[in-house]
């Protein structure tokens, strides 16, 4: 069975075909960073139970689904910290086991996901769906037109879903139920209902907005 080191953190899911930015500065989890270096250099994401904080420096409850990512682009810094990425690989199952070391390990069980048909029309038409309501969700944020993932339509079906579920501007538990579903279509959807759910949200503020500075101009 394989083994990894888990990094759980409270905010950050990550999802495979995805890039996480990591900032490494607790000392066990520089340790960490230095072991997976010398060896396959895997490090798996887990997402902290709700009520983490009463035991952060301890043990806390971590969501049992994460996912495994490969370091990358690592950089250490003067003061033994680290800066990596850490691109996302295939989603597991954890079975945590006892650690010699100061960070958690768990035993890996694959989580499979049903695969879809990249060049079926219905799966394109959904793809390109997703990325454009995505990139017009992100758009209303800024204010401006920008960098989005709709500029890349040669992604796969899993790519794209799975890009527009770590860049969801919702709270990190949606984002794991999203990591959770196993099936990759379902995703899509459930991912496409919380785009249109957050930009018919973000549409009505901007109204309410609009609308309180014309009155102050009356």
């Amino acid at each position: 069975m394989e083994l990894a080191p888990v990094f759980p953190l409270p905010s950050s899911v990550l999802f495979p075909d995805t890039i996480l930015p990591l900032h490494i500065f607790e000392p066990r989890y520089r340790q960490m960073v230095r072991d997976v270096a010398n060896a396959d250099g895997q490090i798996a994401i887990a997402l902290l139970e709700p009520g983490f904080e009463q035991d952060y420096e301890g043990a806390p409850a971590f969501h049992r689904t994460g996912t495994v990512g490969r370091v990358e682009n690592l950089e250490e810094l003067d003061n033994g910290r680290f800066n990596l990425h850490l691109v996302g690989l295939r989603r597991v199952y954890f079975e945590e086991v006892p650690s010699p070391t100061p960070y958690r390990i768990a035993r890996l069980l694959p989580r499979n996901e049903e695969p879809v048909d990249d060049d079926d029309t219905r799966i394109v038409e959904a793809k390109l769906g997703l990325l454009a309501s995505h990139a017009y969700l992100l758009q209303q944020f800024s204010g401006a037109p920008g960098t989005s993932l709709a500029a890349n339509d040669r992604l796969s079906f899993r790519a794209a879903v799975n890009g527009v579920c770590a860049n969801m501007p919702v709270e990190a538990p949606l984002r794991q139920s999203l990591l959770e579903i196993d099936d990759l279509r379902e995703r899509q959807r459930n991912a496409q209902a919380m785009v249109n759910e957050v930009l018919e949200k973000v549409i009505e503020l901007r109204a309410s907005e609009a609308d309180g500075d014309e009155s102050q101009l009356n």
